[in-house]
């Protein structure tokens, strides 16, 4: 679907490719062949999105901004693929990035370069163009030849198990169509209170509490199974983030003013007041991220782990990277501010899902 915010609309040059349940909302422009699988979500709300022909968005892949701040700028040729994410960054032409790759804020991409799966682009990192670039944070590995590339990119459009883009850890497209046709015909939630903001293309399903000034973003899906799921007040989560609990693992707590990133995945937990946890990471269940603490992007925190207040935790197994800083915090609570005024404006704007009894 395309979707307006505020006054923006998107202006996509035909011809173009959207699956039922993909999404582009606001400013984004893009030359013709765009194909988005589903639940890709093109999201230019506080910035624009700019890309050239042919670009390629796979199933829950991700692109968004830094609001007022940085566009996101993709070149002729991009190819993205599953559950990957390109956040407030520029990239050349025929860049590929890779399954659940994330490349962040400010970084550049050179053309031809190949993100491995799994990847993350660190913040304003510059990365010259024909290279294979892998690890977290990414470096380069080794050129790559413009044939290998192509295959990349025909892999990704393709669906193929190519090795070279192929991460066999992103969540499952299994039962998406019968999810879509369930959570889309209705919001099922225990309680919303007034002001929680759903986007049309989330699913919320099970014991859910939303409460006043959150925000559950495009393709999310938050699913409490049996068990219960309770969403503090101006919380966000943003787009094509999971969230899936179960009697046997317990219930998710998420406090105040916490911002999950996009793509997110966590399980049974609990998450204190103006917390962050970083785009494209995974939280097994029954971690606890203390108040006032940050899981950095694309970490995996083990089981059971406590991210003690003051800290940032990164890495795969994450570990204590670095304390939190002033500046820090002020970030963290300016993502939660910003994200109330998104929340309160698609509202404003008609965007809000009916909610109905389980």
């Amino acid at each position: 679907m395309q979707l307006p915010y505020l006054d923006f609309l998107p202006a996509l040059a035909a011809p173009f490719t959207l699956a039922p349940t993909a999404a582009v909302v606001g400013r984004v422009s893009a030359g013709p062949g765009l194909v988005l699988r589903e639940w890709a979500t093109l999201r230019a709300d506080g910035e624009a999105i700019r890309m050239g022909a042919d670009a390629f968005f796979a199933e829950r892949s991700t692109v968004h901004i830094v609001d007022s701040r940085l566009p996101a700028v993709l070149g002729a040729g991009a190819t993205v693929g599953r559950y990957a994410l390109v956040h407030a960054c520029v990239l050349g032409d025929d860049v590929v990035v890779a399954d659940a790759a994330v490349v962040m804020d400010g970084a550049q991409v050179g053309s031809g370069s190949l993100i491995a799966p799994g990847a993350l682009v660190a913040p304003r990192k510059a990365l010259p163009g024909g290279g294979l670039y892998a690890g977290n944070p990414a470096v380069r590995v080794r050129d790559v030849a413009p044939a290998e590339l192509a295959a990349a990119a025909i892999a990704i459009r393709r669906g193929e198990a190519l090795p070279a883009v192929r991460d066999d850890d992103v969540p499952s497209l299994a039962g998406s169509a019968d999810l879509a046709a369930a959570g889309l015909a209705a919001l099922r939630m225990r309680a919303a209170a007034g002001g929680a903001f759903v986007a049309p293309t989330a699913l919320v399903t099970g014991d859910v509490a939303l409460a006043r000034d959150a925000g559950v973003y495009y393709a999310c899906r938050i699913d409490a199974g049996d068990a219960a799921i309770a969403v503090g007040e101006g919380t966000n989560v943003q787009d094509n983030a999971i969230l899936a609990t179960s009697a046997a693992q317990g219930d998710l707590a998420i406090g105040r003013r916490v911002t999950i990133g996009h793509n997110v995945r966590m399980g049974a937990g609990r998450i204190g007041d103006d917390a962050l946890i970083g785009m494209g990471a995974e939280l097994a269940h029954r971690v606890v991220v203390e108040a006032g603490a940050c899981v950095g992007g694309r970490a995996f925190v083990e089981a059971g782990t406590v991210v003690k207040t003051g800290w940032i935790w990164a890495g795969r197994p994450a570990r204590a990277f670095r304390e939190i800083r002033p500046a820090d915090h002020e970030g963290f609570a300016r993502a939660a501010e910003v994200y109330v005024r998104y929340s309160r404006n698609y509202l404003a704007a008609g965007a809000r899902r009916d909610v109905t009894s389980p």
